[in-house]
């Protein structure tokens, strides 16, 4: 439901010249302008220019014709936006469970990585030192004479004659 410019004017309060000044200076939007006037969102006249409160002599008699015609109209637009509001309502609650939910997620992911940072760091030292044994072992059984041999250094005298140096036992 859109305001034409002297519905505009009436319902804030003003003149039909201030709202076309503010209008053409950007001060307030309209949704559209075509041959039959400007076409002015009360939402955003009412951002501009707040509304005046009705006195008695505003409201309709009761045996005035446009009470009944007035009643439906603001009963259908109130409910809209009562139903809007609700589904907004629901929007909102169902996005912060989705919010509480991902948290908690992200609570147990971070506590599962510590706890397999953990394991790994055991594991890994625990697999260090089966290697460290199983190097021991196999030191042991390995025969090293051959390399010590090269590992003695022969004198000048076994150098001269190319003799090997003595083993020893």
């Amino acid at each position: 439901m859109y305001l034409s410019l002297g519905k505009a004017a009436k319902e804030a309060g003003v003149a039909k010249s201030t709202i076309s000044k503010a209008l053409s200076s950007g001060k307030l939007s309209y949704c559209e302008k075509n041959s039959d006037g400007y076409k002015i969102d009360p939402a955003e006249l009412f951002r501009v220019y707040p509304k005046i409160t009705k006195t008695d002599a505003d409201d309709p008699a009761s045996n005035d014709w446009q009470l009944g015609q007035a009643g439906l109209e603001t009963t259908p637009y109130s409910a809209k936006f009562e139903i809007q509001l609700a589904g907004l309502k629901s929007l909102i609650a169902e996005k912060d469970r989705r919010i509480t939910d991902l948290e908690a997620d992200r609570a147990q992911l971070r506590e599962d990585r510590h706890r397999l940072t953990e394991n790994w760091q055991e594991e890994r030292i625990r697999l260090l030192k089966l290697l460290e044994d199983q190097t021991g072992t196999v030191k042991l059984l390995t025969d090293e004479r051959s390399t010590l041999v090269a590992e003695v250094q022969r004198t000048f005298w076994q150098r001269v004659f190319r003799r090997k140096p003595a083993m020893a036992a």
